[in-house]
Formats: structure tokens, sequence, C-alpha cells
């Protein structure tokens, strides 16, 4: 019987190592999270949801509750994936997933504002990768009156790095700033995220020259700002 299909998505993540692959899962969980999907509508992460052929061409959708699960295990995997070396092994360890969950479930139920956006990658039952886009939170601007944006978060799964869905999402999130009617954009980004930075650059964003240093528990980042070079108009 599955009493929270989220928790089952969220104990499944959990156990499996970041290298695993479809063929190493356990088929009696693979089973159980394919019936939850069907039951309830919940979203499973990769390597649960399996590789699609095009990633770049995967439908970009509005995030919900039921999403929640999978984009914490997407950017799980993602920061323990792309941050070995840049940030302790133990604070990647010991990130939490039951908090992630709780907070992106949360997210996707209750929008902060009308000039917020969540969006995921993937079909309905699947997540590959997600963004948040609202009003920048930086200290000198007022997130009601502001025309400045921001890409708060951007996670692609590992298994589909490198094939042009970051790019895909974060044209999505331009395309979302617009839409909720902000005219510049900005994001901050950890400064040893090398892979990251070359995506922002090739679309076209800039690092403007701000720093900061963002603590999570004991770790500190290093973090730097990138603005787009180009005002944000529709298409």
């Amino acid at each position: 019987m599955i009493r929270d299909p989220l928790r089952e998505v969220l104990d499944a993540a959990m156990r499996t190592p970041d290298d695993a692959g479809p063929d190493d899962l356990d088929p009696t969980e693979v089973a159980t999270l394919h019936l939850a999907r069907r039951r309830f509508g919940v979203a499973l992460p990769p390597p649960y949801a399996p590789r699609p052929r095009d990633p770049a061409a995967l439908p970009i959708r509005p995030g919900g509750a039921t999403d929640g699960a999978a984009i914490a295990a997407v950017e799980r995997r993602a920061w323990r994936s792309r941050y070995r070396g840049v940030v302790s092994d133990a604070f990647l360890d010991g990130l939490d997933l039951g908090h992630l969950g709780r907070y992106w479930t949360g997210r996707a139920a209750v929008s902060p504002s009308a000039r917020h956006r969540l969006l995921v990658a993937g079909r309905p039952g699947e997540v590959h990768a997600a963004v948040d886009t609202g009003p920048t939170r930086d200290d000198d601007a007022d997130p009601i009156t502001t025309t400045t944006g921001e890409v708060r978060s951007l996670h692609v799964d590992p298994s589909v790095d490198g094939a042009g869905l970051g790019s895909a999402l974060l044209a999505a999130a331009e395309s979302a700033l617009v839409a909720t009617g902000f005219t510049e954009a900005t994001l901050w980004v950890v400064a040893g995220n090398v892979r990251a930075r070359g995506l922002y650059e090739r679309r076209g964003w800039e690092a403007d020259g701000a720093t900061r240093v963002d603590v999570a528990g004991t770790e500190r980042l290093d973090e730097v700002r990138y603005r787009l070079g180009r005002a944000l108009v529709a298409p």
C-alpha cells in the first residue's frame, strides 16, 4: 500500500547511488514508483524516469505539487555531480532530501506571488530539470515594484548534461520573466561552477562585477552575479 507517494519518491532517490542507471534499479522499487505515478500523478526523477532521446526537445511546463519530490531529487543529483571539488564532500553528502522535498512541494503548490514562475522539463509524471524565477532578491530592490527579475535556481539532472536542455530551460526562464513584467534579469552562480557560467555566457549573460558569500549550513559559497546583456523583450 502506498500511503505517501511523494515520500516513496524521496526514499527511493535517497537509496539510489548517484551513478545508478536503469539497469541498476530494484525492480520492486521501480514497480512501486510507477504505480505511484499512475495512481497519484506523482512525477519521477532520473533514473526512474527514462532518459529521453532528445532532452532539448522535452516539453517545458509549469511545475506542480506532484513534481516537488522529483525536483528535489534532481537538485540533489545536480549538486552532487557538479560541485565535487568545489564545495566539501561533507556538505554534498549531507544534503537533506527530505528538506528539499518539502521546500519544492510547497513552492510548487503555492506561488509566492503572481510574478513568480516554476517550470520543469519533462512530460507529466517526469522531471529532468527545473527552473525558478521571480523578482530579484538583491537588497537594493523592492520586490513589488522592481523591473529586474531573477533566475533563482536552475537544475539539470546529470543524466542529460550536455544535451541542450539547460539552454532550452534558460530560454524558457527568460520568456517567463518577460511574461511577468520584467525588463532586466540577473542570477547568482557559485564562482567555481565553470560549466554553468559557460552556459550563461553562451546565452548572452555577463558577470556584472557583483559578488557575495552565501552561507549554507557550515559551507560558505562564493557567488558572482550575472546580468542578461540585452533587455528582456517579448518574442
